[in-house]
């Protein structure tokens, strides 16, 4: 009984311990309780399909004023090489119509990624004037997965990046 008793003890602080931590950048927020991502590079996390099955979008703004699309898994802790060669992000202007923001996926010969298989896309033109920035990506397809209809709302890279939901 001392033994079961001893086990218990040992399996349920190691349960409670591991909930709130924040290791790999996966963890719970200590104010809320509620479940959270750290986006990997600073930027701005997007779920995509259903929490925990589906996947992430992190968008960050380069230094440059590009807006960088990283496709990454459900946790935001890997990322994802995907086989379409853009992403296209519909903007609406002021005047009421809108435009295409064309995201190239790009090469990285240090990590093998190649156009049709890559996990990161920049667009085409500058997007730091243009901050915050509403759009909607129309379709995306990771894996055997496809996505319509992502919306978001984009400020800019944060200070810190979490991802509470």
């Amino acid at each position: 009984m001392i033994k079961f008793h001893s086990s218990l003890i040992i399996l349920t602080s190691l349960f409670f311990g591991a909930c709130g931590s924040d290791h790999d950048g996966h963890g719970h927020s200590p104010d809320s309780g509620t479940h959270v991502h750290s986006a990997l590079n600073g930027g701005m996390l997007v779920e995509v399909g259903e929490h925990g099955a589906g996947y992430n979008l992190e968008l960050c703004l380069h230094e440059e004023g590009f807006l960088q699309i990283y496709v990454l898994d459900a946790h935001a802790e890997d990322f994802v090489r995907i086989a379409q060669p853009t992403i296209e992000v519909i903007i609406p202007d002021a005047n009421g119509t809108q435009k295409t923001l064309v995201c190239d996926a790009m090469a990285d010969p240090v990590t093998g990624e190649t156009v049709g298989d890559s996990a990161l896309f920049t667009s085409i033109k500058r997007i730091g004037d243009q901050l915050p920035l509403k759009g909607m990506i129309p379709s995306i397809q990771i894996l055997s997965q496809s996505y319509e209809n992502i919306s978001f709302e984009f400020n800019g890279n944060s200070a810190a990046p979490e991802d509470d939901h």
